[in-house]
């Protein structure tokens, strides 16, 4: 006897798997909501990176069940703008890194906001999409990576489009950020320079005057002692006011991008008027330099400039700005002084250790190292900003 089963039945196991394949998209699709809060979590970022590392979790799912691809971010305004950024659970294959900092940031495709290359060497294929960035010198690519053959680019460009979009307001939005943060900073040290003008600087001005005439006139008492000690105060205001003089001119120092050769050479001619060494600039880059952050270069510069004044005991200095075949720029500064070790600048002076942070933060080389003609060289070699 032949049993019948019912027609809806039959398709029980098709309906199961059609509803599981529904939960299963719904749970890998970002809807306007999870977009919205990506926007807001790179616009009020603290970390750049460690937020986008966050935000790549997410995408990752999404693009890799719709289309099947890995994502990579690169050029983006992290302290590496040439980085790879992925997430944990993906593994770059080897040489794309190298790959996309050619393509995409060294190879002139200004033109372009699309890339769809095969990789070479490798049956993984590219399509990489430019975000829509504010900022002039960010140029920021999401790279979609292909085991297999590349989509058609409607298709591609379809599912990216709210990824794209999200990432490009998120990001404007922490640059807009950062941008008035560093507005109000700078305000903040204008008014705190006017405040060392107005209090510190002419106290410690009168002070060093005093002392200066105090121990002038001890030289000539029959007391040797009080001679010695009004000389050491005299020497201590004098360093005392140079030193203050130097933190109202660094919280005043902001220069326009692509004026640090002016900069430098109104350094030079300041710290001319203080001492009386003598102080060479060899220009060798034209009137035209630009760097990641020429604030940070001039601050090193400087620092660089009144360490030679203070304890140099140099009667010559040089300044030395070099392009390198690289593209990179060399700022040598030298002193025929005593000389120090890189081991003891690092150890003991303070000043040292922020040159380096500073030199840190605009991907910039470092060097302190002893003449041989005697005295002190440091070599600043920074990587040329593009214009």
């Amino acid at each position: 006897m032949a049993i019948s089963i019912p027609l809806w039945l039959l398709n029980f196991p098709q309906l199961l798997r059609e509803q599981r394949q529904q939960q299963v998209k719904q749970k890998n699709d970002i809807d306007a909501p999870a977009l919205t809060q990506i926007v807001v979590d790179l616009a009020c970022s603290d970390d750049i990176e460690q937020s986008l590392e966050r935000c790549l979790d997410q995408l990752q799912r999404y693009l890799r069940f719709h289309l099947e691809a890995d994502i990579y971010l690169i050029g983006m305004p992290t302290p590496d703008k040439h980085k790879l950024l992925h997430t944990g659970t993906v593994t770059p294959p080897m040489g794309l890194a190298a790959q996309l900092r050619y393509q995409l940031t060294e190879h002139s495709i200004q033109d372009a906001n699309e890339l769809r290359y095969k990789l070479p060497g490798s049956t993984l294929s590219i399509h990489a999409l430019q975000l829509s960035l504010e900022a002039a010198d960010s140029a920021g690519w999401i790279v979609l990576c292909f085991k297999d053959r590349l989509p058609n680019s409607e298709q591609i460009n379809q599912l990216s489009a709210p990824v794209v979009e999200a990432l490009s307001s998120g990001i404007n939005g922490w640059s807009r950020q950062q941008s008035r943060i560093n507005a109000a900073v700078s305000s903040e040290k204008a008014a705190h320079a006017a405040e060392l003008h107005d209090s510190m600087a002419q106290i410690l001005g009168y002070m060093r005057i005093k002392a200066s005439r105090l121990a002038a006139q001890c030289k000539h008492t029959a007391e040797p002692e009080l001679a010695k000690i009004s000389e050491d105060l005299s020497h201590q205001a004098q360093c005392a006011y140079r030193q203050t003089r130097e933190l109202i001119a660094c919280s005043r120092l902001s220069i326009e991008q692509g004026l640090l050769v002016e900069s430098i050479t109104q350094a030079i001619a300041e710290f001319e008027q203080r001492c009386a060494m003598v102080f060479e600039l060899d220009n060798r880059v034209g009137k035209q330099l630009l760097t990641e952050d020429d604030s940070q270069a001039l601050f090193i510069i400087r620092e660089a400039l009144n360490n030679i004044v203070r304890h140099a005991h140099a009667s010559h200095a040089r300044v030395q700005l070099l392009r390198q075949k690289d593209g990179s720029v060399r700022i040598r500064i030298e002193d025929n002084g005593k000389g120090i070790s890189a081991d003891q600048a690092r150890q003991d002076s303070f000043g040292m250790k922020i040159m380096q942070e500073r030199a840190t933060r605009i991907h910039a080389n470092l060097f302190i190292l002893p003449r041989v003609q005697g005295g002190t060289r440091i070599d600043l070699i920074i990587p040329a900003a593009k214009p």
